[in-house]
């Protein structure tokens, strides 16, 4: 695995595995909170394809029978419409739990970094600080943390939930048609060979 740039003056992680793991590693004490919050990605990922799919139902189902009826019974259409709204406030509450706890977490995680942070450069020689700026030593406690914060309450459970997401539509997509899914993934993979082959030929 090539070397991960980490900071923008040109310093790069020598282990870039080692250094995430490291990171994760300040997240134990928040496991029980890290399940809760898998739970809310999922039931957002299902309320987000269920969404999507009750709107076939609500046209085909409900909406075209009532046009050729002479008095329309609204009741089962405003039965669906009930039951459509509870999906989406589910929701829409998992989304908002998820992303409240991560600010829970984050902020718990960014002060036991800082404090061990402090807790070392108290270790450190006076001719480290001489060496160094003010400024760049600031930076650690602000900009640096600041960008791992964003990772842990932002970056990873937008990645966990693409994935998940991404999951829960295959199959969703399956059990609509697994012919039309088919054609789908042959489509994508195409997709993907030419930009590949396009950027290929860029390089050379």
């Amino acid at each position: 695995m090539p070397p991960v740039k980490m900071r923008g003056d040109g310093r790069k992680a020598k282990n870039p595995k080692k250094t995430l793991l490291r990171l994760l590693s300040y997240m134990k004490p928040y496991v029980g909170i890290l399940l809760i919050v898998l739970v809310c990605i999922l039931v957002n990922a299902f309320a987000s394809t269920r969404s999507s799919e009750s709107i076939g139902m609500l046209v085909d189902d409900y909406i075209t029978p009532m046009l050729s009826q002479a008095t329309p019974d609204y009741g089962p259409l405003v039965s669906f419409l009930t039951r459509l709204a509870c999906i989406y406030l589910l929701g829409m509450a998992a989304s908002f739990l998820y992303q409240w706890l991560m600010v829970k977490v984050s902020q718990g995680t960014q002060k036991v970094i800082r404090d061990e942070l402090f807790s070392h450069m108290q270790t450190l020689p006076i001719r480290y600080f001489d060496t160094h700026t003010a400024g760049d030593l600031m930076s650690r406690y602000t900009n640096d943390i600041d960008t791992l914060r964003q990772m842990i309450s932002q970056s990873i459970p937008q990645a966990v939930s693409s994935v998940i997401m991404l999951v829960v539509v295959f199959i969703a997509m399956l059990r609509a048609s697994w012919l039309l899914t088919l054609v789908v993934l042959v489509t994508v993979l195409g997709i993907i060979c030419l930009l590949y082959t396009s950027d290929a030929a860029d390089d050379k």
